[in-house]
């Protein structure tokens, strides 16, 4: 069969080789990073017989009568047959927040993926492992590549100005090193955020799905999003070390709704995280599950089983609401580029964060929003309310206890992946040759939506 340049692209990807329009560095993680998505031996061999130069789709299509419908992973099947797979339609819709500079106002054409990973790969090397360059890699495919733009919307400023009050804080306890932050953001306001923490954090992005035009999860945004900082998180990770607080970066649209549909692609995703043994052995002691406001009063399904094992192995997990960080007094936020945030809206509210969340409070607060005198603690403490958050373990459909059926993920306790959930209908032929794909599929999932209940 004659590669086309687009398919040839997607051949080296998988290997490992180089492509046509860049070349993926650290070519044994990339390999290994491809095979954690994959479930059961047929993908290890798969991937045996990628390298050999035989067609992956021979391990992972079943033998079923010529042209039988079959559903597959959407991720696998965009790899295979184009990112745009299912669809003549090659245009990503981006609305609000296409913008032709990055946040440093240079241009920025040509997105190398192997540069990417480099900006956005943890700082600290033991954090590797849960680091997901799946978005990235998607840059590979040439046809995708022209068409991303760099985004940024008012939702994502907005995120990076409350970070600042954030930032101020977790760069001055002495013991924010044993803290990983969730953060569970829609995907280009968790990127802006990781961009302002970027030289107080070690960063570990976990987005893993590609674009797609009819995509049910808005990915080209946060895609466009991570070119949109890269310059500014490359500058930053400069002063970044070990011992450093986490935050892992998570695209909070994951879970969307989705409908059986011929014009929606079901490219969902579940978030992969540490585990508790993970977790201790990089010496955290805490877990602040990051959300934007006050309408979020629980973590999404998919993270209920890790939350809740590891609160019962003695990691402490608290919510805390990106909202919960306001514009300062109008005389103080006046004298700062963009205003300053402060916990609780005021200077004095600002020193609960270290007792509500078990950190260690320093004996001032230097200002890192702008000019102005240190922070001491006040006299009298302010009364603020935290979140009222515990997680609890109740049923999803990503628990094996709701009775959904579909395959058991690696790493979760009693954790499933539904079935229907990131598939895709496709007809092949008995040798595994694609005759007709297209958007929509059945599933148990499919027809059901949400990310969060109970």
């Amino acid at each position: 069969m004659k590669l086309t340049d687009e398919k040839r692209g997607q051949t080296d990807q998988i290997t490992g080789e180089k492509t046509g329009r860049s070349e993926i560095r650290h070519r044994d993680w990339f390999e290994r990073h491809l095979s954690r998505r994959a479930l059961g031996t047929g993908m290890a061999l798969a991937g045996v017989a990628g390298m050999a130069g035989v067609s992956i789709y021979k391990w992972l299509v079943p033998e079923e009568p010529e042209g039988s419908e079959v559903t597959l992973d959407s991720l696998e099947l965009q790899r295979r047959e184009g990112w745009s797979v299912g669809t003549d339609e090659n245009r990503l819709r981006y609305g609000p927040g296409e913008v032709s500079l990055d946040s440093r106002k240079q241009s920025f054409s040509g997105y190398d993926p192997g540069y990417l990973i480099g900006v956005y790969q943890p700082a600290d090397p033991s954090w590797q492992p849960f680091f997901v360059a799946t978005m990235l890699q998607s840059l590979n495919q040439p046809s995708l590549n022209s068409r991303i733009r760099l985004f940024h919307n008012t939702e994502a400023q907005e995120a990076y100005q409350r970070a600042g009050g954030l930032r101020e804080l977790l760069a001055q306890t002495p013991d924010a090193g044993r803290t990983m932050l969730v953060c569970d953001l829609p995907g280009p306001a968790t990127v802006a955020v990781g961009a302002r923490l970027a030289d107080t954090v070690t960063l570990v992005p976990a987005f893993d799905n590609w674009p797609h035009p009819l995509g049910v999860v808005p990915a080209h945004e946060t895609l466009g999003s991570m070119i949109y900082y890269a310059r500014e998180v490359g500058e930053k990770r400069l002063s970044a070390g070990s011992g450093r607080p986490v935050l892992l970066m998570l695209d909070s649209r994951r879970l969307n709704a989705y409908q059986d549909s011929p014009d929606q692609f079901d490219n969902r995703w579940m978030a992969r995280v540490p585990s508790a043994a993970d977790l201790k052995a990089r010496g955290m002691s805490r877990v602040i599950y990051l959300v934007a406001d006050q309408r979020q009063t629980t973590e999404m399904d998919d993270l209920n089983t890790e939350f809740v094992d590891w609160q019962a192995n003695g990691i402490e997990v608290r919510m805390l609401r990106l909202s919960d960080f306001r514009a300062a007094e109008a005389r103080l936020a006046s004298s700062t580029p963009g205003g300053a945030y402060y916990y609780g809206g005021s200077s004095a509210s600002h020193w609960l964060f270290f007792s509500t969340y078990a950190l260690t409070a320093p004996r001032q607060i230097a200002p890192l929003q702008g000019a102005g005198p240190a922070l001491r603690p006040p006299v009298n403490l302010p009364a603020y309310q935290p979140p009222a958050y515990q997680p609890v373990r109740r049923p999803t459909l990503f628990s094996v206890s709701s009775g959904s059926t579909g395959a058991s993920m690696p790493g979760g306790v009693g954790k499933i992946r539904p079935t229907g959930f990131g598939r895709t209908s496709v007809r092949v032929s008995r040798n595994g040759g694609i005759i007709r794909t297209g958007p929509g599929r059945s599933g148990s999932y499919g027809r059901a939506g949400g990310g969060l209940s109970g």
